[in-house]
């Protein structure tokens, strides 16, 4: 069967869109046309998706028709051709993404032969982030991951790169696109094999390319109202179904097959090089001699497709292998009526007209392609002359640019007069069109620049201030490391350096961090530099390294964590009422703040609760996660002002005889407990600590600044400083040294930017909360270079997008988050909220979780309780009977339960849970994803919900380590931490950022109250909270983005807000404001700025 297909359209979902182009509306529209075969578009929206599942019905296999296929009429009074309408279910991906060290956004095409695959692949894609704010969801998604995701859940589907010259967003697009296939689908490019040619090129200029000789090229609409269907289309000649239009476009070299109908490529948008804001209009050849700069403002100019595929062309002439489909080149007949009318094309007569027309010919496309000229004529023989015109191609073309759409005309100017007469038109007479041939010469491919060229890179040889660390001989060395000095190089390459130079033995060695993503990032990079002997060196927490020691002198001992301890009181002190269970917690937090500060009394007996809560750990092998540290010091030293065990040194002593080196992260954070630990090492160890005063934060959590200046002033210490800052802008270092200045307690080191940006900070006094995150979410898009074609760059961002992972918003309070992550769904732009309950903690995948912890072999008592509480027959009385009996860790905890006498109930639903963690614990040594996924239903689980597949997706990147898998849900049970390899913008609390790096940041809510924070009655450090500031701002590489809100609502409570006093105390000249100018200079110091 031979047949027409527009192949992409877009919904009303779908931003810009016409809201006619309902189902109905489109079928409509498509018989006016002469259209058999429609894309969906948007199979992705869940509104689109549930009118698609309840408007259509099955026909042809993998084709859809209208349930109600009563099709209104587009134009009134018009009855087109009948065509037997079909809908195949489409979708197009915005993703935006790094990949090979640059920016790149990339639109795809999905097809997929039923409502089955396209609900498993919205499933995954609503795991990885928004689909429901646009029809074409923006994803941070890498092109290859896509086609993966299709692959795997629709096998028989395809996907087609969309219009892929097309400068900001498609695969080979000059501003963010890459040269080859191969860059950009790796090694799922051979599944790849239709190419969507977009509406500023033509098959002549794709077949200067033999790297595009094996694929189809297909060209579509791309239309979103239904009036624009069929600006371009295919042509098929084969069987009308999904699986042979695919095996057509597999194997494009036959009749199946037939032709394209094409835009004259010039009317496209893109075509030509160009500045629109100047009405700069060149090409290819003329761009490369201004050096691609405007001649006008001298900025640079968008680089247009022919340009482009001038760079990548390797022909002078067109190839077409034999059996290439034919090309279709048409003017859209509402334009060519214009012309003939002397009107626009949207008119009223010339839709009148245009009615007639297809009335009499059936449908447009009939009349451009099919009909006889001779039949034409009878009609009008000036249409029959412009038609001919348009089949030789013999027609005047003013090309497109820079978003500008082109004009192709018919007739010469003055000719149009001559029409009324017809007197030119039928004389044999010929225009010829003024254009000039196109040079297909190609063109040097340029060599795109670094995307952080112009960023100074941490050097590969270290400077002389981190090499005087490096290779110092002292035993004890402080290193005062600034941001972005280079701080975990350093201390890497010092471990590198021992090994090397001293022969020092790994096995000897702890690495002490702060934070177990410090601890990652630290030991990646021994891995990467030392291979093997990396595994030899103990690397984590100090809470991580104090385990290491328990565990060896005892494994089966049990750490108590916040999660534990209720279940652990019941058990050890049943004896306690609700009261007095209260008391002891408050009891606990009191004696271990204290501990932590250094501040607990050696003369003062504890409460007697407390002690009885002590006592009760050595007789059970169990420690609080609280005390864990201080009990480590304990055991290496027979200290009686920590009074938790009430032993003498043990064993443990020998364990600090063999660190031969310390290495201590974060030393500005340490409390009283861990600084002893470090002396206690110390003793028989070389000590390498590194740190930055001004960077102390924690002070609330029991961190003790004034321990760094102690150790400072230690005998025997050697004190080195970094001072060269990679990361920050002057301006940002600039402001940042200035605020932190105004410390008593400040570091005295300077930092020197190596940075040369002349950027400065930009500050913006927003009307209120709301107002504050639509302006964040202005600039990242104005950041990102556009979202879609709707948004594109303003200039503000010059020629370098980003991608979403470099846009960080830091702010004091997480209460803050929620308007500008709402704002940000809004937009379709994905984000990670940092910080919140993770997603496999909320109710709909609690299950799963608990399942998954219950399922190793270290499972607690607690974490089989909560997988077995809501079983059937399982009530509060055989919990209690559970939590008496059995012991905390209980490896055997199925085996032991029955062994009780349970109610029937309880003991059948306790045994089939007990087999089916068996069957999933023997199924997962082959992979964790495919037996969670089975397991799921039992549950109460969908398996295909977005969120079953976030977890789903999670547990395949462990492989079949499910004790790695369940380490990582128990790590990170507290809240969210910062995923780095997630393509999103990301939004978390000032402290939540230490230790990380954006290329851009914005700090939100920088108010009295809010920071220094003293809302809610809290009592806060000035100090302290003016380092938090200084962390927060130094976070940022490129640009810093600062906000002060008129008007907040924060718990509830709506206030004017005054701007903080720290923002006063950065430089004025280092300020640039944004719209409202609210920042004025004081007259007595031009430095400062009068806020109000």
């Amino acid at each position: 069967m031979r047949y027409i297909a527009d192949l992409h359209i877009h919904s009303p979902f779908s931003r810009a869109t016409s809201k006619a182009g309902n189902l109905q509306g489109l079928a409509a529209w498509a018989m006016v046309k002469g259209i058999h075969l429609l894309g969906t578009g948007d199979f992705t929206h869940p509104g689109w998706f549930s009118q698609l599942k309840e408007q259509l019905v099955p026909a042809e296999p993998g084709f859809f028709k209208l349930k109600n296929e009563t099709i209104p009429q587009a134009l009134p009074q018009v009855t087109p051709e009948a065509l037997p309408i079909r809908f195949l279910l489409t979708a197009e991906i915005s993703s935006i993404y790094k990949r090979h060290g640059a920016v790149r956004k990339v639109h795809n095409l999905l097809y997929v032969p039923d409502f089955a695959s396209a609900e498993r692949i919205n499933s995954v894609l609503a795991g990885i982030g928004n689909i429901e704010s646009d029809g074409r969801p923006i994803l941070g998604l890498d092109s290859r991951d896509l086609l993966e995701i299709l692959l795997e859940n629709a096998p028989e589907g395809f996907l087609v790169p969309a219009h892929i010259w097309t400068p900001w967003f498609s695969l080979f697009g000059s501003r963010s696109g890459f040269d080859t296939i191969e860059e950009c689908y790796g090694d799922l490019s051979p599944h790849v094999f239709a190419l969507e040619t977009g509406l500023s090129s033509d098959p002549d200029m794709n077949r200067l390319i033999p790297a595009l000789d094996r694929f189809a090229l297909i060209s579509n609409s791309d239309c979103h109202s239904p009036s624009k269907l069929g600006r371009e289309a295919n042509i098929f000649n084969t069987g009308f179904n999904f699986f042979d239009l695919r095996q057509a476009l597999k194997n494009p070299l036959t009749d199946a097959f037939s032709a394209t109908i094409e835009f004259y490529p010039e009317e496209g948008k893109y075509h030509c090089d160009g500045h629109r804001n100047c009405g700069v209009c060149i090409e290819p050849i003329e761009t490369r001699k201004l050096g691609a700069i405007c001649p006008a403002c001298h900025k640079p100019l968008t680089v247009g497709v022919l340009h482009r595929v001038m760079e990548l062309a390797e022909r002078t002439e067109p190839y077409y292998p034999p059996g290439s489909p034919g090309v279709h080149s048409l003017i859209p007949l509402p334009e060519v009526l214009g012309e003939i009318l002397g009107a626009g094309p949207a008119t009223k007569g010339v839709m009148a007209l245009y009615s007639k027309v297809v009335a009499r010919f059936g449908s447009e496309f009939n009349l451009l392609i099919n009909t006889p000229v001779d039949e034409i004529n009878l009609m009008s023989p000036v249409l029959g002359e412009a038609v001919t015109r348009i089949r030789a191609g013999n027609v005047i073309r003013t090309p497109g640019y820079d978003g500008e759409f082109g004009v192709i005309r018919v007739f010469a100017e003055g000719e149009r007069e001559e029409l009324a007469g017809q007197i030119s038109l039928f004389s044999g007479k010929k225009t010829k069109s003024p254009s000039k041939k196109k040079d297909r010469t190609p063109l040097p491919l340029e060599k795109k620049p670094s995307p952080s060229a112009d960023k100074p890179q941490p050097p590969r040889k270290p400077n002389p201030e981190q090499l005087a660390a490096i290779a110092c001989k002292a035993e004890t060395i402080l290193v005062a490391a600034g941001p972005g000095t280079g701080k975990t190089f350093t201390l890497v390459a010092r471990i590198e350096h021992l090994l090397t130079a001293e022969n020092a033995r790994p096995e000897e060695m702890v690495a002490i961090t702060f934070t177990n993503r410090a601890a990652r990032e630290m030991q990646t990079r021994l891995d990467r530099d030392l291979g093997a002997a990396a595994q030899a060196i103990f690397v984590g927490t100090f809470h991580a390294y104090c385990l290491s020691l328990l565990r060896e002198e005892n494994p089966d001992f049990i750490v108590i964590g916040e999660d534990d301890r209720d279940l652990y009181l019941r058990k050890m002190l049943p004896d306690l009422s609700p009261a007095e269970h209260h008391i002891l917690k408050k009891q606990l937090t009191s004696y271990v703040e204290q501990i932590n500060r250094g501040t607990l009394p050696t003369d003062t007996a504890l409460p007697g609760l407390l002690q009885r809560y002590l006592a009760s750990f050595m007789p059970n092998r169990a420690i609080d996660l609280d005390l864990l540290i201080p009990w480590c010091v304990e055991r290496l030293r027979d200290d009686p002002a920590f009074a938790i065990t009430n032993r003498a040194k043990a064993s443990l002593i020998r364990e600090r005889a063999r660190v031969a080196h310390l290495f201590v992260d974060e030393f500005q954070d340490l409390n009283h407990p861990q600084y002893q630990l470090v002396l206690l090492l110390g003793e028989q160890a070389r000590i390498f600590a590194i740190g930055d005063p001004n960077q102390a934060i924690y002070g609330f959590r029991g961190s003790d600044l004034t321990l760094f200046q102690r150790f400072r002033e230690r005998e025997g210490v050697t004190t080195l400083s970094l001072i060269r800052n990679y990361r920050s802008a002057p301006a940002i270092i600039d402001g940042a040294s200035a605020l932190i200045r105004r410390n008593r307690q400040s570091g005295d080191t300077q930092l020197l930017p190596e940075s040369t940006g002349t950027a400065l900070i930009e500050w913006h006094r927003p009307a209120n909360a709301q107002a504050e995150a639509e302006f964040i979410v202005r600039r990242i898009e104005e950041g990102l270079g556009g979202i879609s074609s709707l948004s594109l760059p303003t200039g503000r961002n010059g020629d370098q997008p980003r991608s979403f992972a470099d846009f960080a918003v830091l702010y004091r309070l997480s209460q803050m988050a929620e308007p500008i992550a709402e704002a940000l769904h809004r937009k379709g732009i994905p984000f990670q909220l940092v910080g919140a309950t993770p997603f496999y903690l909320k109710p709909a995948l609690k299950a799963a979780c608990h399942f998954l912890l219950a399922s190793v072999a270290d499972a607690s008592l607690h974490e089989h309780l909560l997988l077995i509480a809501d079983l059937p027959g399982v009530g509060e009385a055989t919990i209690s009977l559970l939590e008496k009996e059995l012991p905390l860790r209980c490896p055997d905890f199925h085996g032991e339960a029955l062994s009780l006498h349970l109610p029937a109930g309880a003991a059948k639903s306790i045994r089939d849970m007990g087999e089916t963690l068996k069957k999933f614990r023997n199924a997962a040594e082959q992979g964790l994803a495919h037996p969670l996924a089975e397991v799921m239903p039992e549950l109460g689980i969908d398996p295909q919900s977005p969120e079953a597949q976030r977890l789903l997706h999670l547990a395949n990147a462990f492989g079949d380590n499910l004790q790695a898998f369940c380490e990582h849900l128990r790590q990170n049970a507290q809240a969210t931490i910062y995923d780095e390899r997630a393509e999103a913008v990301a939004l978390m609390t000032m402290h939540g950022a230490k230790g990380l790096e954006f290329p851009v940041v914005f700090l939100a809510g920088l108010e009295e109250e809010i920071l220094p924070c003293t809302i809610a009655n809290r009592d806060s450090d000035v100090e302290e909270e003016r380092r938090l500031l200084y962390v927060a701002m130094t976070r940022a590489q490129e640009s810093l983005i600062l906000s002060a809100a008129a008007s907040r609502t924060i718990f509830n409570r709506t206030n004017n807000q005054r701007v903080s006093r720290f923002i006063q105390e950065i430089p004025a000249a280092l300020l640039s404001e944004t719209e409202q100018p609210l920042v004025k200079r004081r007259k007595a110091d031009s430095r400062q700025l009068q806020l109000f």
